[in-house]
């Protein structure tokens, strides 16, 4: 797991720099609300993996999508609906995992999670939603662990 941290807005030239074998490109968003805790969604047991675990919401970009912000909005509308209010900000890094024999490269953004309802849109990849502090999220089991390397390396941003 790597997190490469970027201070302009990422790109596909950006992208295109890694070179791995069975590589996919994803968007991922790292969401507080206003008291400071992080949103995280509990895979579902139809999930590509982890499995019962809580991550981040995002998911994979597709050809379809205009840019990764688009591939973005497109994965929070598909696993948290309308009804939900998420400020969206640039890009903050691109972070490297291997999962399943795959070479994942993420852009990741930053949200914050203004109001609204957030719904469970795709109930068999998807068990639900939970607020986390960063203690609790970092030392839960029920927490992935590429999850909490995401999370200590956006919180060592500040």
């Amino acid at each position: 797991m790597n997190f490469y941290k970027y201070d302009k807005e990422i790109e596909p030239s950006d992208i295109q720099k890694f070179q791995f074998p069975n590589q996919k490109i994803g968007v991922i968003i790292h969401i507080k609300n206003e008291d400071g805790k992080i949103l995280l969604q509990q895979r579902g047991n139809l999930a590509s993996d982890e499995n019962g675990l809580y991550e981040d919401v995002g998911g994979k970009v597709e050809k379809k999508d205009l840019d990764y912000k688009s591939a973005l909005l497109r994965e929070i509308k598909e696993e948290m609906g309308t009804l939900v209010n998420i400020e969206i900000s640039g890009s903050l890094g691109i972070y490297h995992c291997y999962k399943n024999n795959i070479n994942w490269i993420f852009i990741i953004f930053y949200g914050k999670y203004l109001s609204g309802k957030i719904q469970i849109m795709e109930p068999d990849k998807c068990m639900g939603y939970k607020f986390f502090d960063y203690e609790e999220a970092i030392n839960s089991s029920f927490v992935s662990e590429s999850c909490k390397y995401l999370i200590k390396a956006i919180e060592s941003l500040k």
